[in-house]
């Protein structure tokens, strides 16, 4: 007490979610479902996403992914834990947000073309980087990676 605080507050963790917030676990577990009902629709008016995730259980799937429960969450911090603006700002004048993540963001041939450096050159992601995606970034390519390591895809090619 009494001493100023030096550190860059800028560098500083942020608080994300309030466990003490006033909203009940089913009233949370309700909002989730939303969240991933608008990613699915939001999906269905998007061309790119429809051209990727020509099904509707596709779709479904990726907007239960870990982007849009991120974004649910922090919706709901940053909308006080107040559910009818938390669910404004899901959906605003402009129609539904869309969030995206590295398994979406990825062409198919992109995906290949990981698959195919990833047999050559094991988890050397700067070779792979270097060699075979050059415009992705080292970050998007680890991120792909610990992704596509969920998939059946992997577990095909592991069997």
């Amino acid at each position: 007490e009494g001493e100023s605080d030096n550190r860059n507050q800028q560098k500083m963790e942020m608080k994300v979610w309030d466990p003490d917030n006033p909203l009940t676990d089913r009233q949370i577990d309700q909002f989730l479902v939303v969240a991933r009902a608008v990613g699915t629709f939001a999906r269905a008016l998007d061309c790119s996403s429809s051209i990727r995730q020509p099904s509707l259980h596709m779709s479904a799937a990726a907007a239960s992914r870990d982007i849009t429960l991120f974004h649910a969450m922090d919706t709901l911090q940053r909308n006080g834990y107040d559910l009818a603006k938390a669910m404004a700002t899901l959906v605003p004048q402009g129609g539904p947000v869309l969030c995206r993540d590295e398994m979406e963001e990825w062409s198919a041939s992109e995906a290949m073309l990981f698959e195919e450096a990833l047999e050559k050159y094991g988890k050397d992601f700067n070779d792979i980087r270097q060699d075979f995606l050059p415009w992705k970034s080292l970050a998007s390519i680890v991120q792909f990676y610990y992704m596509w390591k969920t998939t059946d895809r992997y577990i095909q090619q592991v069997r």
